[in-house]
């Protein structure tokens, strides 16, 4: 059997039961102590930032002519499409109607004067 206060296999410490009184109000603050510790130092490992790398003013404003520029030409692009768009759909609308106009005219033919085959069902 290990003693007290030695590290077994799998480090961990041998359990160590104590009597009433003193003992057992140690116990807890040692154990408070230790769960504070392992808390702090996870906020620790997580409030880790880096300090804010301070940018030349002129290379921000370079960037901000770049995305500007980029932005209106989208907006240009998108509002020459859209004017396309319009233009198509009239000049479809116009065919359509040419298109119908010519086919309500009514040709005459032999369509009306062929003989029809009789079915019967028996």
């Amino acid at each position: 059997m290990p003693k007290l206060g030695k590290l077994l296999e799998k480090g961990k410490r041998a359990k160590t039961f104590y009597e009433h009184g003193m003992d057992g109000l140690s116990l807890a603050l040692s154990i408070a102590d230790t769960e504070e510790g392992k808390a702090l130092r996870k906020v620790d490992k997580h409030r880790q930032t880096q300090e804010p790398t301070s940018r030349s003013g002129r290379q921000h404003r370079r960037n901000d002519k770049k995305s500007r520029l980029a932005k209106a030409m989208i907006a240009q692009q998108r509002a020459r499409s859209k004017k396309e768009k319009g233009r198509s759909r009239k000049e479809r609308s116009k065919w359509d109607e040419a298109r119908a106009s010519t086919a309500r005219v009514a040709i005459p033919g032999p369509s009306g004067t062929t003989p029809r085959k009789k079915v019967t069902f028996a």
